[in-house]
């Protein structure tokens, strides 16, 4: 009869041998892996390419620390800040793509990683009436992007991002403007305009801010530079303003005409 302190000392061994035999099927698969980077790789855009981007993380990330100095190290790098783009983490997807700019210069994915990286920003940017930081740092590396690639296939898309961040803060000026014009604090409302026009005359904003400063004009008695701005607007800016805002430019224009005819009488 076997003893319960033999039972136990074969219970033990049992477990470590089962054990052991874990850990070197672990290491096996590994050692697989870390030998097959490109099927490896395959893998992990296979994973992403279904949306699986938990695990394509997790491929890409393999790849990164098991050869960092390979032919796919790049390939992994841009496509591990994928992931995280694609799952909407953006901070993070900045990160791993400021990596590859920094530590792999020569990479043929620096170019992409740098424009990435501007789209981040600016998805990050909030509504208009938040703070503006993340507006701010999306302009400026969306303005880097093009000083450095002024030729990049990105730059049409490059600029209409720049006029949607643009656009972006010439609204929360004109919200401001149009609060001092509900307080009827006409001169400050028109500070907030000409912030506008001296600024941002790229923008679809630029007529809307003319209008509103004409109609301040107007409400001040200045009827010959509110006619002048209207004239301005209706010959170039009537495209860009909205139903409520041409309706506004009819009714003020019919007023300041009405107003500077009977002025020279």
């Amino acid at each position: 009869m076997i003893s319960s302190a033999t039972r136990n000392r074969f219970l033990i061994l049992a477990i470590i041998l089962l054990g052991l035999s874990l850990q070197q099927c672990a290491n096996q698969k590994d050692v697989l892996e870390a030998s097959n980077i490109s099927d490896t790789y395959q893998r992990g855009l296979d994973y992403f390419e279904k949306d699986n981007y938990l695990k394509a993380e997790e491929v890409f990330t393999f790849i990164i620390y098991n050869d960092p100095g390979g032919a796919y190290a790049d390939d992994a790098q841009f496509q591990l800040a994928e992931t995280y783009f694609e799952r909407e983490e953006y901070l993070l997807a900045i990160s791993e793509y400021d990596r590859l700019i920094r530590r792999m210069k020569n990479s043929s994915f620096v170019e992409d990683a740098f424009w990435r990286k501007a789209e981040a920003y600016c998805e990050l940017s909030p509504d208009f009436r938040l703070e503006r930081d993340m507006t701010d740092k999306a302009l400026r590396y969306l303005y880097d992007f093009t000083d450095i690639y002024p030729e990049s296939r990105y730059s049409e898309e490059a600029q209409l991002r720049i006029v949607e961040m643009r656009e972006k803060l010439a609204r929360k000026i004109l919200e401001s403007a149009k609060l001092y014009d509900t307080l009827r604090e006409f001169e400050s409302a028109i500070f907030y305009y000409d912030s506008i026009i001296s600024e941002y005359g790229d923008t679809a904003l630029y007529a809307s801010a003319r209008l509103g400063k004409a109609g301040d004009m107007a409400a001040l008695g200045r009827w010959s530079e509110a006619r002048e701005l209207l004239n301005s607007v209706a010959l170039d800016g009537k495209n860009d303003l909205t139903q409520k805002e041409l309706h506004k430019l009819r009714v003020l224009g019919e007023q300041v005409v009405a107003e500077t005819a009977s002025s020279k009488n």
